[in-house]
C-alpha cells in the first residue's frame, strides 16, 4: 500500500536523524532520498504536474520536547503533508499529502527557539505559541534587544494549549501565590513555557527570587516530581500532555488553577490569552481546572514558496488526513480551517491566506 511504502521511507530518514546531529540531518536526508527514489520509482512533481518528474522537496517542522504535545503533533503534521515521489495515487480512507514533499519533524527546546530558527532559516517551519510569535515579530519579551523577526508568517492556528501548573500531591498549593519558597521548574531555555511561566508569576506578584527556579523540560520536570526533587512545574501544552498523564495515573500530582483578578488582567492586556478549562478526567483523579489558554500556531517564513504553503495548507485540512492527526494526539481533533485564522497575532502566509479565501473562511 502507498501508506506502507511511505512509512518505510520516512522511518529510514528518521532513524538517521536520531543518529546524526542537526548539522548533518540534511546530508543524511538527501542520501536517504536517493535510496527512496530508487526503491519507489518515478512519481509526480511537487504540487502535481508531470507524472515523470521525480523531484523531491524536504520540509522541516520544529516541534518541542518529547514530554509535550508539539512533538507528537509535529510528527502527525509531517505524516499528513508528505507524499514522496513514487507514492500510489491517493485513495479514499488513506492519507494524502503534497506530491514530491518529504516532511521531517524535529524536536527542539520549544517556541522561543523555534521562532528564532524559522526566522533565521535554520528550520522551514515550526510550532510556536501565539504570544511568543508576537514577541518575536516585534522584538520584545524573550526577544528584547534582538531585531524584530518581521519575516515570520502563519500557516494555521492549530489548537488551544492550556497553561498547566503541576504540583506534587499533598503540598496544599491552591494558587500561584503559594509557590513562594518552593522549587519550581519554569521550563527549559528557549521554551514558550518559560516565557509564559515568567509572565504568570509576575502577574501574580511572584518574582523569580521568591522561588527556587529550575530550568527543565516537561519530561525532566516530571521525573524530578516523582523523585521528590521538585515541588511544582509549569507546562504549556494541549491537554492531555503525555508527561502529566503519566504522573496523574500514579496519583502523584495536583493541577493548580490559574485564575482570579491577575489572570483576568492578563487576558485583557494580551488578547491571545483566553479562558480555558481542563475538563474533569482529562487527567486521572483531577477535577475541572480553570486556567489560561493560548493558541498553538504553525509558522514559516515570508519567503517560503507560495505554492508550497498553499499545497501544505490544503493537505492539512484534507478530510483524508484527519484520522492521522486525531490518532497521533488528542489535540488533532481540534484542527479545523474555520478556527485556523482565529487568534493569529501576525500576518498569514500568502499561500495559506489563498486557501482560506478560496474556502470562504476569509473575505477579500
Amino acid at each position: 500500500m502507498a501508506s506502507d511504502r511511505f512509512d518505510n521511507f520516512i522511518l529510514t530518514i528518521r532513524k538517521g536523524i536520531d543518529r546524526l546531529g542537526f548539522d548533518r540531518v540534511l546530508l543524511f536526508v538527501l542520501g536517504a532520498a536517493v535510496l527512496g527514489l530508487l526503491a519507489l520509482g518515478m512519481g509526480k512533481s511537487l504540487y502535481g504536474g508531470d507524472e515523470n518528474d521525480a523531484r523531491v522537496t524536504f520540509f522541516q517542522i520544529g516541534t518541542g520536547s518529547t514530554g509535550g504535545t508539539y512533538f507528537p503533533m509535529g510528527e502527525a503534521l509531517a505524516a499528513v503533508i508528505s507524499r514522496p515521489p513514487g507514492s500510489d495515487p491517493c485513495i479514499p480512507g488513506d492519507r494524502c499529502g503534497v506530491p514530491g514533499l518529504v516532511a521531517i519533524s524535529k524536536g527542539s527546546a520549544g517556541s522561543v527557539a523555534n521562532a528564532r530558527a524559522v526566522a533565521d532559516g535554520r528550520l522551514d517551519s515550526a510550532l510556536v505559541q501565539a504570544n511568543v510569535l508576537e514577541d518575536a515579530f516585534y522584538g520584545r519579551g524573550a526577544f528584547e534587544g534582538e531585531p524584530p523577526r518581521e519575516n515570520l508568517r502563519v500557516i494555521a492556528n492549530l489548537y488551544v494549549e492550556a497553561i498547566h501548573l503541576v504540583t506534587a500531591r499533598g503540598l496544599n498549593i491552591n494558587g500561584v501565590e503559594d509557590l513562594r519558597g518552593l522549587r519550581v521548574s519554569i521550563g527549559s531555555e528557549g521554551s514558550g513555557t518559560r516565557a509564559d511561566a515568567i509572565t504568570i508569576l509576575k502577574a501574580f506578584g511572584v518574582s523569580l527570587t521568591d522561588i527556587e527556579p529550575v530550568s527543565a523540560d516537561a519530561s525532566r520536570s516530571a521525573e524530578m516530581i516523582l523523585s521528590g526533587n521538585l515541588d511544582a512545574y509549569f507546562l504549556v501544552a494541549g491537554a492531555p500532555a503525555r508527561s502529566i498523564e503519566d504522573l496523574a495515573v500514579r496519583g502523584a500530582i495536583d493541577i493548580v488553577p490559574i485564575e482570579g483578578e491577575p489572570a483576568d488582567r492578563l487576558r485583557i492586556d494580551r488578547t491571545f490569552y483566553s479562558n480555558f478549562i481542563i475538563p474533569k478526567n482529562t487527567y486521572r483523579f483531577v477535577e475541572d481546572v480553570k486556567t489560561i489558554g493560548i493558541g498553538a500556531l504553525w509558522i514559516t517564513r515570508s519567503t517560503t514558496d507560495t505554492n508550497l504553503v498553499n499545497a501544505i495548507t490544503r493537505a492539512l485540512f484534507d478530510d483524508r488526513n484527519r484520522e492521522t492527526l486525531v490518532t497521533a494526539n488528542a489535540n488533532g481533533r481540534h484542527v479545523n480551517p474555520n478556527a485556523a485564522v482565529q487568534g493569529v497575532p501576525i500576518l498569514l502566509h500568502p499561500g495559506a491566506e489563498l486557501f482560506y479565501f478560496e474556502k470562504g473562511i476569509l473575505e477579500r
